[in-house]
């Protein structure tokens, strides 16, 4: 099989997307367009006013109260009933995404007396009295969170992905640039849907969240598992989402840990694959495969038990992997660039569910159920950059913030990554696919079974600086690396025999050029 690649002397997308309007809807992460939010904040308040809690809690005045606007833009057409206009209180929320010059925030809906809570639907999606302003810096493909929520919604394992929508935000009539307004992490009809757990409950068993979090200083709202779960791991560290930590009592806190333990102990004993007293007796197995190819796919730094994991457990029920969250380090976008190797599949609990044989069954037949969802994901980056580029945005958001995109950024591997919008996006494309690629090809137990997986993909060639093929310079082009090393038997090649097993290589001239499976 190959796949040629052809230059003569015009720009060529090498990556393997079809190109969609913008107007197919299906495919858009904002289908009714990128409305608009106006906030102005009160008592004469400055954006310099707000503050984050996390990050400087001894200067934290509290949230700020202010009202807030939501209207169509000439690039959206919501009805009516799908806007706010009323009170509101925010702050800073985030870690490192706070330190930015645009910052990202906390939206709670309030009544007239400011501290009601005043729940109400939000361009699309139901109504919630919480809300999060999610900001786009160090992504610059604008498109990783909305990407992963996109896809986690289609992947009904899990009981509930956030949604959200782009829209442009003004603050005291500045300019803010594009945000994801997004539903937050909680309990909720709409959202996760677990029984309320109070004081005076007495059935402990549930509903709970919990967030794996960095070591707290031994806090008491902290749940430690007892042991890790596979040699070199670590412990996890949880805290309360829900029922709130100062709300939690001690019987529930010690309930959900002796759960955990429980869990955890059957997990690393020797009859662990039992289907009555094994794993499955405490987990949804669903949630943690669905979960598992989502973080996967991505593979996003944050998501490795330290930061923005969340499981839930309802009234009676199992432990599910739930709210899949905090993508805008992943899909190569932190120090995590290659897209070969394991990354949640073989972390922590995953490593030992997939060494049960049936387990990992499930895992490679739900991947491959999905195939045709993955496929789609140039389609649907396409559209989404024309939804942008059409309505202006890109070029306000760019005017607003030029170093953005203008500055120079290594991606890790020595190379300046791309200094367009447009390059940014074709980028994360192609690397996703090529990730794709190798998740699928090594779903392949034996050298011959992945060998027979890699000649049924279309190899990607990514390009690693798309402005010089836009400007018919010399540029670097990459493919996946054979995992094969032992005995070649399969492998990617370039057309010249002398670049056999090497990923890389700078198209200098113009000519054909292909990959070649063998």
């Amino acid at each position: 099989m190959k796949l040629k690649l052809l230059l003569a002397g015009v720009c060529i997308s090498l990556s393997c997307a079809n190109f969609l309007s913008a107007q197919d809807k299906d495919l858009l992460f904002s289908p009714e367009g990128i409305a608009e939010i106006h906030i102005t904040l009160a008592d004469g308040k400055t954006i310099d006013d707000i503050k984050n809690e996390k990050q400087d809690p001894a200067n934290y005045p509290g949230k700020i109260k202010a009202t807030m606007t939501v209207n169509n833009s000439a690039a959206s057409t919501y009805a009516s009933t799908e806007f706010y206009t009323g009170n509101i209180l925010i702050d800073g929320r985030g870690n490192t995404s706070w330190n930015r010059a645009k910052r990202p925030y906390n939206i709670d809906f309030v009544g007239e007396d400011w501290e009601t809570a005043n729940p109400a639907a939000l361009l699309g999606m139901p109504a919630c009295d919480e809300w999060a302003l999610l900001n786009f810096w160090v992504d610059r493909s604008l498109m990783r969170i909305p990407l992963a929520f996109y896809l986690g919604q289609h992947m009904k394992g899990m009981a509930w992905t956030p949604r959200g929508r782009y829209v442009e935000v003004w603050i005291n009539d500045d300019y803010r640039g594009l945000y994801f307004v997004s539903e937050k992490v909680q309990r909720d009809d709409n959202r996760i849907d677990i029984k309320k757990l109070n004081a005076e409950s007495t059935d402990l068993s549930g509903g709970y969240i919990l967030e794996a979090t960095p070591r707290d200083g031994g806090k008491s709202t902290a749940i430690e598992t007892a042991t890790q779960i596979q040699s070199g791991g670590y412990d996890i560290n949880f805290v309360f989402k829900y029922p709130k930590p100062k709300n939690v009592t001690n019987d529930q806190r010690m309930w959900i840990k002796s759960y955990l333990d429980e869990f955890e102990n059957v997990l690393r004993g020797d009859n662990y694959k039992d289907p009555e007293n094994g794993y499955q007796k405490y987990i949804n197995e669903e949630s943690f495969i669905d979960w598992t190819i989502l973080h996967e796919l991505s593979k996003g730094v944050d998501n490795l038990f330290h930061a923005s994991v969340f499981v839930h457990k309802d009234r009676n029920g199992k432990l599910n992997m739930s709210a899949p969250w905090d993508f805008d380090l992943s899909f190569c976008n932190s120090g995590v660039y290659t897209e070969e190797g394991n990354w949640v599949k073989t972390h922590r609990w995953f490593g030992r569910l997939n060494q049960d044989n049936r387990y990992a069954q499930k895992f490679i037949a739900r991947y491959e159920e999905f195939l045709p969802l993955f496929n789609q994901i140039p389609e649907i980056l396409q559209a989404n950059y024309l939804q942008l580029e059409e309505a202006g945005v890109l070029e306000r958001e760019h005017q607003k913030y030029p170093k953005i995109i203008d500055e120079f950024v290594s991606d890790g591997e020595g190379r300046r990554t791309p200094t367009t919008y447009k390059g940014h996006v074709q980028f994360l494309s192609e690397w996703t696919m090529s990730r794709n690629n190798w998740i699928y090809i090594n779903l392949g137990i034996t050298n011959e079974e992945k060998g027979q997986r890699m000649k049924q993909i279309h190899p990607v060639i990514r390009i690693m600086d798309p402005e010089a093929v836009e400007d018919l310079r010399s540029f670097e082009v990459k493919v996946m690396r054979s995992e094969d090393s032992n005995n070649n038997k399969y492998t990617y090649s370039w057309n010249n025999g002398s670049f056999e097993n090497v990923s890389t290589r700078r198209i200098a001239e113009k000519g054909k050029y292909w990959v070649k499976i063998g």
